[in-house]
């Protein structure tokens, strides 16, 4: 192994900077193992690594955005949600949204499959073979569309775009290595059970926070991070969409930022909350965990990081179009 792989392993490592007792092996792993806070703001589903393998070592960045529209009428509240010791809403700006929910067009329809469509931006390092020659590193945006039923069959599509590079050996290197990155677009025909459907949690806000917030000693951010992840894998309905504002409304350290854009223009509020309150510290200056929610539908339009808490968004999910369908695209 190079001493340059070795590095960059070393700065990956989750367990970098907790301190190990004589006897402690079995308790830090257990810990890891459960600290899930999403430092990479994306998950990637199942079967996308596809595009670039690996030729000495491969070290994949995911990150995604996602966006979604709609129009009328609100599961109301009348008393708002308050977990257990909280006396006041940290995010009252997704408890107001909440208050008022309009409806998507999906609300109330019904169809085999929920229908998903988001883009991600994701890349790749490959430890170059020659000696001292450093990584290459190619960049690209993924949309994917997903069709799902509930028995986990369905259609999978991804399309890569026009690779990037940051100079000019990793350009060459993969202009070279053509077999790497040939393959622009996969659509995976999906057996059931071939993909595992996400449990919805009841559209109760106690039930999300119990289902969404774990493990609590991430803080937070985890909070937010589980809550983008349940929106990559399921459409919800305007009652989960309102447990979900109303729980996250109630988080300490969730905090409202006011109005941003996502990267296709769509405006919508923001709320972040710190990260580095796991096990793991959080790499990369990337201190905030972000959602970005249409203010009407309630709907998640993008989940990412920002580097301070007034900085930008850096990377995340645009969230497209979400539905219900009978019918494979």
């Amino acid at each position: 192994m190079s001493e340059r792989l070795r590095e960059l392993l070393a700065a990956a490592d989750p367990a970098r900077g907790v301190q190990v007792g004589p006897g402690d092996v079995e308790a830090v792993l257990d810990r890891a193992r459960d600290d899930v806070t999403s430092y990479a703001t994306a998950v990637p589903p199942r079967r996308r690594a596809w595009w670039v393998v690996p030729v000495a070592a491969l070290a994949v960045v995911a990150t995604a955005v996602v966006v979604v529209r709609g129009v009328g009428g609100p599961p109301a509240s009348p008393q708002p949600y308050l977990p257990p010791g909280s006396t006041s809403e940290s995010a009252p700006c997704l408890a107001e949204i909440a208050d008022q929910l309009a409806a998507t067009p999906y609300d109330g329809r019904t169809g085999r499959y929920e229908y998903l469509r988001m883009t991600w931006a994701g890349g790749g390092s490959v430890e170059m073979p020659v000696a001292d020659a450093g990584m290459a590193t190619i960049w690209y945006s993924e949309e994917t569309t997903r069709w799902l039923a509930e028995d986990g069959s369905g259609r999978l599509r991804q399309v890569r775009g026009t690779p990037t590079y940051p100079d000019e050996k990793s350009r060459e290197y993969f202009e070279q290595h053509r077999e790497l990155t040939s393959e622009t677009t996969r659509t995976t025909e999906l057996a059931p059970g071939d993909l595992d459907v996400t449990a919805l949690p009841a559209a109760d806000p106690t039930a999300m926070a119990q289902a969404l917030y774990r493990p609590r000693e991430n803080g937070p951010a985890q909070a937010l991070a589980s809550v983008a992840d349940l929106n990559r894998e399921r459409v919800l309905d305007s009652a989960h969409r309102a447990a979900v504002l109303r729980f996250l409304a109630a988080t300490d350290g969730v905090v409202c930022q006011g109005e941003d854009t996502d990267s296709v223009g769509r405006t919508g509020v923001a709320v972040s909350a710190g990260r580095g309150q796991g096990p793991r510290p959080s790499p990369a200056g990337h201190d905030r965990e972000y959602l970005l929610f249409d203010p009407r539908t309630g709907e998640l339009l993008a989940s990412g990081a920002k580097t301070t808490t007034a900085g930008n968004v850096e990377v995340g999910t645009v969230y497209l179009e979400r539905g219900r369908t009978d019918e494979l695209g």
